[in-house]
């Protein structure tokens, strides 16, 4: 398959989807006749006819429908999904679907398409760490026509990121060997890898840095307790102490970090507080930090720790951030850089 059809790809895998069925040698077990028709319709940047041979708008839907449950099923709120729902309904997956709309729209009519330099927005950030022109076609599925209808698998491999995924594309029959792709499945798990893709990059970029921040601020020991709670009962209080041994070559002036939590016996049961110690007034050496959290009877992790207390739990901390008295800082990165 040609770079050119293969970057036809803008933010997420329809359109090369749609590429990988033009070029791959298995083409003529598909109904050719509409798939010709959408390369031709690509390569004479024909957007009518493209938008004719494929349903680009339910497509989006699908995929960030598809995303969507997959993000909010990694939530840690116990009792705000609909809160969750909202925001990503009212304010992600439109921001989602304008962004790929238009990448698609642009692709087709021009050939290229163009990412800002500053992703402004989570999904122009998401096309630009993507690395979605690396992807490449493994294999594709024999396809199975019923009546009016047909649907084939794809399989892809994002090679520069070194994850495998697939899309399963369905056709409905528009006309006398005519199809027109009308949906699409398997973006949440192409979310989950590339998510999972993405977060070992950044780890790896970070490894450095949080060595060195290790180095300065050395967490020895963290011991924590739940101690009273408000008055009404509603929450409980996680008592943190935390033994380290400081050690810098400047002054410093605030550290700046999380408490994380893991149940032992569930991953989504994660919880965490931020922390900001003055650093100004304090020696270096060894000496104890005490940290307070506040248990929030509406997150799944905080309430596990007040039916448990923390015998089922895990605690830990990270520095990511040191602040030092003459301005200068150090700090792991939060997102890829641009």
């Amino acid at each position: 398959m040609s770079k050119k059809l293969l970057f036809i790809i803008p933010v997420l895998i329809i359109a090369a989807a749609v590429g990988a069925l033009i070029g791959y040698a298995q083409i003529k077990k598909m109904p050719t006749s509409s798939l010709k028709n959408i390369r031709d319709a690509i390569n004479g940047h024909n957007i009518e006819e493209f938008n004719q041979l494929v349903d680009v708008d339910t497509i989006l839907n699908f995929a960030a429908d598809d995303i969507l449950a997959e993000k909010m099923s990694n939530d840690k709120l116990a009792y705000s999904v609909q809160q969750v729902a909202d925001v990503y309904n009212n304010e992600v997956k439109p921001d989602f679907i304008n962004v790929t709309k238009s990448a698609v729209e642009e692709y087709v009519s021009t050939g290229k398409v163009t990412i800002p330099k500053t992703a402004a927005t989570e999904a122009q950030r998401w096309l630009k760490h993507s690395a979605i022109n690396s992807c490449v076609i493994e294999n594709m599925s024999k396809p199975e026509i019923t009546g009016d209808s047909a649907t084939a698998v794809v399989y892809f491999r994002n090679n520069e990121l070194k994850f495998s995924f697939e899309i399963e594309l369905e056709l409905e029959k528009i006309g006398k060997n005519k199809w027109r792709i009308v949906g699409a499945k398997g973006f949440n798990d192409y979310n989950k890898a590339l998510t999972r893709a993405l977060d070992k990059k950044l780890n790896s970029l970070n490894a450095p840095i949080r060595d060195q921040l290790d180095s300065i601020f050395n967490i020895k020991e963290l011991n924590a307790k739940i101690g009273e709670g408000d008055e009404y009962g509603f929450s409980q209080t996680l008592q943190i102490a935390m033994k380290v041994d400081v050690k810098s070559d400047k002054p410093l002036s605030k550290i700046i970090g999380r408490i994380l939590i893991e149940d032992d016996n569930s991953e989504d049961n994660e919880t965490s507080t931020p922390f900001e110690i003055d650093m100004a007034y304090h020696p270096q050496g060894l000496q104890t930090f005490n940290i307070d959290k506040t248990l929030n009877p509406f997150v799944r992790g905080d309430v596990n720790i007040m039916r448990h207390g923390m015998r089922r739990s895990q605690i830990r901390a990270e520095i990511d951030e040191i602040i030092f008295l003459d301005g200068s800082n150090i700090k792991v990165m939060d997102r890829l850089p641009d």
